[in-house]
């Protein structure tokens, strides 16, 4: 069982069942079981300081990741028994989103 927590700022129109489900089936492309992630989708300010603070990178990005653990030597993520393994965190810049989909001739949904 994998657990996805999705959290939305600023009233953005987004679906947390299409984000759910669109991790949900990478994790189980990748045969990832009993962990968890967690989807934030914010602004041009918050993305702009996460990408600037953690990767010392100039400016607003699309998606930043930030992963807590790495697949061991048997291809499996460590975690205690009966817990979920905390993959990591996953933040997308809606209004980029909405920009690279414009570019690309995309829905917003499809990026």
């Amino acid at each position: 069982m994998n657990y996805v927590s999705v959290s939305i700022g600023s009233r953005y129109p987004v679906a947390t069942s299409t984000i759910t489900a669109c991790v949900e089936r990478v994790l189980a492309k990748h045969n990832v079981d009993n962990t968890r992630v967690d989807v934030s989708i914010v602004g041009k300010r918050k993305i702009k300081q996460l990408n600037e603070t953690h990767l010392h990178h100039q400016g607003p990005t699309d998606v930043l990741s930030f992963p807590q653990h790495e697949r061991n030597e048997r291809n499996t993520f460590p975690q205690p028994d009966g817990t979920l393994t905390h993959l990591g965190d996953i933040v997308v810049s809606f209004p980029e989103a909405v920009t690279q989909a414009k570019k690309y001739g995309k829905r917003v949904d499809d990026q």
